[in-house]
């Protein structure tokens, strides 16, 4: 199977970087279990401008980007997939600089990935064409894909726990369960 990842929430977790670079460069304390884009400026504690400024550094920054920690079970599940046979392949929202950062911090972590970066507001839609299973933490992302992507999954965050993913993803709260669902499809 094709099988495509978004990075930032499916591979890495980036949720403290960004509550401590908020506390840092604007001094509020945003719980990375909350940090996303629309809670963090829907409810105030940063503007639109802030909050593009801080992906800026959190993403582009080479000594605080390889500070990023993988999220919990990629390191198993990723080379098992890979093993089994399976092609992977991650879709970002990155570009430029941050995409470079993103690809050496993979490699670092002793995963081998090929990345497509679409650019920040991007539709993923083009870069996912051929895929047979596609996950992010991001519905938004995701709605675009129904019916380019077989199957759609949604990482479950805190941040996203409200949104209802309805008909357009299966909700997914683990590396485990995105792995069980995989051989189940395969």
């Amino acid at each position: 199977m094709k099988i495509g990842l978004d990075f930032d929430g499916v591979v890495s977790d980036c949720g403290k970087l960004k509550s401590d670079g908020a506390k840092e460069l604007y001094g509020v304390e945003i719980p990375p279990h909350k940090f996303k884009k629309e809670i963090v400026i829907g409810e105030g504690h940063l503007t639109s401008d802030q909050y593009r400024e801080l992906q800026r550094i959190i993403y582009g920054t080479r000594k605080i980007g390889f500070l990023m920690e993988l999220v919990s079970g990629v390191a198993h599940y990723i080379p098992r997939l890979v093993d089994e046979g399976h092609e992977i392949l991650v879709v970002t929202s990155r570009s430029e600089t941050a995409l470079q950062i993103a690809k050496e911090w993979t490699h670092r972590q002793g995963l081998s990935l090929n990345f497509v970066g679409v650019g920040y507001g991007n539709s993923k839609e083009d870069a996912a064409q051929g895929l047979d299973v596609y996950i992010d933490d991001d519905l938004d992302k995701l709605e675009p894909l129904v019916g380019v992507v077989q199957n759609l999954f949604l990482f479950s965050w805190g941040y996203n726990e409200y949104i209802q993913e309805g008909k357009v993803a299966q909700r997914i709260v683990s590396w485990e369960e995105f792995y069980q669902v995989v051989q189940e499809l395969s």
